[in-house]
């Protein structure tokens, strides 16, 4: 089980902002996952084959080939948000 300290440490990891009634919410759903993750303890699976998809398989992907877009020019002069060769986008981050 987490506590709210705990979950809220995580948030702000994350840089989430928990309102009190949020935090409650989110302590109450991890802990209820977490609690039906520790069933999964209780199968026996000693007899279940392990499922794998290890097979030898040639690439099917196909080969990676620099090209170059020919709208390039035409993007960045409709955009609003260029500046240069460039998209300006917003900072999310403090500094």
């Amino acid at each position: 089980m987490l506590t709210s300290e705990e979950v809220n440490s995580i948030a702000l990891e994350s840089r989430l902002v928990l309102t009190d009634n949020e935090l409650v919410g989110a302590v109450r759903y991890i802990n209820n996952f977490l609690n039906m993750l520790d069933r999964f303890k209780e199968l026996d699976l000693k007899d279940v084959e392990p499922f794998s998809f290890a097979e030898a398989l040639e690439c099917p992907l196909r080969e990676d080939t620099v090209i170059q877009f020919p709208q390039t020019q035409a993007i960045l002069d409709e955009s609003e948000h260029v500046d240069g060769a460039y998209f300006k986008v917003p900072r999310i981050m403090e500094e």
